[in-house]
């Protein structure tokens, strides 16, 4: 998550032009930089109970890094991540 704010700061302040650049920058994929971008996203809720370790079980930073696209809506966020809603 702290990956994906440096990027979303660095897009929103012009250091970075985009996705590419990040990732020639950081030396990885493009692919890898849109996932984890998604995760300056998450709603407030999901991050504080992830960094105080309340997530559900299965949520690893694996999954989190692999998910699909993640909804921007928090609501759904809360339903595709298995948080109570």
């Amino acid at each position: 998550m702290a990956q994906a704010h440096q990027w979303i700061d660095a897009l929103a302040t012009g250091d970075s032009e985009g996705v590419q650049d990040i990732a020639k920058r950081d030396g990885t994929d493009p692919s890898d930089v849109g996932r984890i971008l998604q995760l300056a996203l998450l709603a407030p809720d999901i991050v504080e109970a992830i960094l105080a370790g309340r997530q559900p079980i299965d949520l690893t930073a694996m999954r989190l890094k692999r998910i699909g696209t993640l909804p921007t809506d928090w609501q759904n966020q809360r339903r595709v991540l298995e948080f109570s809603v």
